[in-house]
C-alpha cells in the first residue's frame, strides 16, 4: 500500500506498508516536510485517512475471483472505498488478501475456486462533505512471486530522501517462512484465460461485476500521472 496526499507538491503525507500481516507495525507514516521522521500507524488510522475528504493517490490491491456470487461483505480484512458509481473492496497488501480468503463466503466448490491479485492505482475524483470518491488509474496483474514479495516501502524510498534505516527489513526468517507457506497453500490463477473473473463490489446488481481491462489514455504533465508512472516503472 502507498498513499500520497497530493494537495501540494511540497508538503503532505505519505503512508506505506511492507506486506506484513501486522495491524500495527506494517504501516508507516511520513510527513514530506520532515522525511527523516516516521511513525507507525495502525490499520484503523490508515482506513480513516483513506476516507477523509482530501486529494490523494492510492496504490492498493484487488482480489478477482471466479465466484460471481461471492459476498463482498463477508470480507474481514478488506476495506470499502467509493470508486465512481460503485463500492469496491480493496486490500492494503497482498498478504491481507491471502489471509482474507479464509473468511470469504465462497459459493462454489473450494477445489474449483481460483483468484487473481492486481495492483491498482486510484486517485481522488471527487470530494464530498465527509468522504473521497476515487477513480481507477491503472491495474496490473501480479504473479504469486510478485504478490508474496511486494513491499511498497521501495516506492516511498524513491519519492523521498529518507534515512535508509527506515526501510530496512525487520522480518525474521521464521516470519518469512510462514508467509511463504501461506502463499503456497492457496490456488491462484496467474494464467491469461477467457474465463470471467469478478471484483468484490457492492452494486445495485445482486452479483459482483466482471473485470474487463480497459485501456486508459495517460495524461502527461501532471503530478498525479507522475506518481503513477513512477510506481508502474518500479
Amino acid at each position: 500500500m502507498l498513499i500520497e496526499s497530493n494537495e501540494n507538491k511540497s508538503f503532505g503525507i505519505i503512508i506505506y506498508s511492507e506486506n506484513k500481516f501486522d495491524f500495527i507495525t506494517n504501516f508507516t507514516r511520513i510527513d514530506k516536510r520532515e522525511p527523516e521522521i516516521n511513525e507507525h500507524v495502525d490499520f484503523k488510522e490508515v482506513s480513516k485517512f483513506i476516507s477523509e475528504p482530501t486529494e490523494k493517490n492510492l496504490i492498493m490491491y484487488r482480489l478477482l475471483t471466479n465466484d460471481e456470487n461471492l459476498d463482498p461483505f463477508s470480507s474481514k480484512l478488506g476495506y470499502f472505498i467509493k470508486v465512481e458509481e460503485k463500492i469496491e473492496v480493496i486490500y492494503f497488501d497482498p498478504i491481507f488478501i491471502i489471509k482474507d480468503i479464509e473468511n470469504l463466503n465462497i459459493t462454489i466448490p473450494k477445489e474449483d475456486f481460483r483468484f487473481k491479485i492486481q495492483q491498482v492505482g486510484y486517485r481522488t475524483k471527487q470530494l464530498t462533505k465527509d468522504s473521497s470518491i476515487y477513480e481507477e488509474r491503472f491495474a496490473i496483474g501480479m504473479s504469486e512471486v510478485e504478490a508474496q514479495n511486494q513491499n511498497d516501502s521501495v516506492f516511498a524510498k524513491t519519492m523521498l530522501s529518507v534515512n535508509r534505516t527506515s526501510f530496512q527489513k525487520k522480518q525474521k526468517s521464521s516470519s518469512l517462512k510462514s508467509k511463504n507457506d501461506l502463499f503456497k497453500n492457496v490456488s491462484s490463477d496467474s494464467n491469461k484465460s477467457e474465463k470471467p473473473f469478478y471484483r468484490l463490489d457492492g452494486n445495485t446488481q445482486q452479483k459482483n461485476t466482471s473485470f474487463v481491462e480497459k485501456p486508459r489514455a495517460d495524461k502527461k504533465g501532471t503530478e498525479e500521472d507522475g506518481f503513477f508512472s513512477r510506481v508502474k516503472l518500479n
